[in-house]
């Protein structure tokens, strides 16, 4: 995971698609609040080797109504616009019990709540980079009542990540 400010975020070298897709990005977090719930499509969107932007507002859940996914072949952005929530991560050794998998839609979820969880407050201007590997557990209740946040999905081939696939 990777965790740090969208200021900071041009910084890292993780590939052609992400050099590609941060300066859209940033034009996109830099509405804020004021950016329509909706999808975006940012480097052409998924048909032509870019990405989606999922942008949604909603009120973050008691950790006890949440759970963990995962992802084989995509990374998540994961960023709150206004508001801020809890990200829970941690890291897949392997032999998890799973509660529920979906192939075509690259999710997992979770059964168990594992010891050696890494706790991360989204704020406004910060993002998390959640990769393969790396079960997280989003849209948690902090402080805020209502929370605008994106989501982009990326296909961790196209990234240049140690360890990716």
């Amino acid at each position: 995971m990777i965790i740090d400010t969208f200021e900071r975020g041009s910084r890292y070298s993780l590939g052609s698609l992400w050099s590609a897709l941060f300066p859209e990005l940033m034009k996109l977090v830099a509405q804020g609040e004021t950016l329509p719930d909706g999808k975006y499509p940012l480097v052409g969107g998924p048909e032509n080797g870019g990405v989606m932007v999922s942008v949604d507002t909603y009120e973050p859940k008691p950790e006890s109504q949440t759970r963990y996914e995962g992802h084989d072949l995509m990374a998540d952005i994961q960023a709150v616009l206004s508001g801020d929530e809890y990200l829970d991560m941690f890291p897949l050794h392997g032999g998890e019990k799973e509660s529920m998998r979906d192939d075509a839609r690259d999710l997992v979820f979770y059964a168990d709540k594992p010891e050696g969880v890494s706790r991360v407050r989204l704020i406004p201007g910060m993002f998390a980079l959640v990769l393969p590997g790396e079960a997280h557990m989003p849209c948690q209740k902090a402080s805020s009542g209502k929370v605008k946040k994106l989501v982009v999905k990326i296909p961790v081939k196209d990234l240049s990540v140690p360890g990716s696939m």
